[in-house]
């Protein structure tokens, strides 16, 4: 018997947050490191944006994975309605926040290439890479958010139950 610890749904929970929170603090270190000209905070930062980009295949596997045990109804007690409409679009996002990180990622390499080979180039891969991450964080949040929807009723937004023919009148 596999103890649920390692069961995709657990582990999609616990690794979705390396992108989330490392793609939100990649913005304000690249600052840091632009204002202060410190080649060692950008080289955090470019390193922290890499280990963003290689936990998001690990996060979508187990997200992949937890999804359809959702669907064999391997997963006890079921989706709510709400719930399961809320999986599809934490599906949706998902599915388009990767390709800013996987971008994302490979900026941070070329950054952390040029602070070796070439130094006159970091400045304007920084500017780049801040960009491209904070287009990221975007998807990301809103892909983090759908996730919440998920299994938590109360992160939900309310819903008027009055129905449409009575709310017209």
């Amino acid at each position: 018997m596999v103890p649920t610890f390692w069961q995709p749904e657990h582990l999609h929970v616990m690794l979705n947050h390396l992108p989330v929170t490392l793609i939100l603090l990649l913005a304000p270190l690249l600052l840091a490191g632009l204002i202060s000209r410190n080649p060692a905070v950008l080289a955090v930062a470019f390193s922290l944006g890499l280990l963003a980009d290689l936990a998001t295949p690990l996060v979508m596997q187990t997200g992949e994975r937890a999804y359809h045990r959702f669907n064999g109804a391997q997963i006890q007690p079921p989706l709510d309605e709400r719930g399961d409409i809320a999986m599809e679009l934490h599906e949706d996002a998902a599915e388009k926040a990767a390709p800013f990180l996987y971008v994302t990622g490979l900026g941070c390499i070329a950054g952390l290439i040029f602070l070796r080979w070439r130094p006159d180039w970091v400045r304007g891969c920084a500017w780049l890479v801040l960009l491209i991450s904070l287009a990221a964080a975007g998807f990301t949040l809103r892909a983090a958010v759908l996730g919440g929807h998920i299994r938590h009723p109360e992160f939900r937004p309310a819903v008027d139950e009055t129905p449409e023919h009575i709310r017209n009148e």
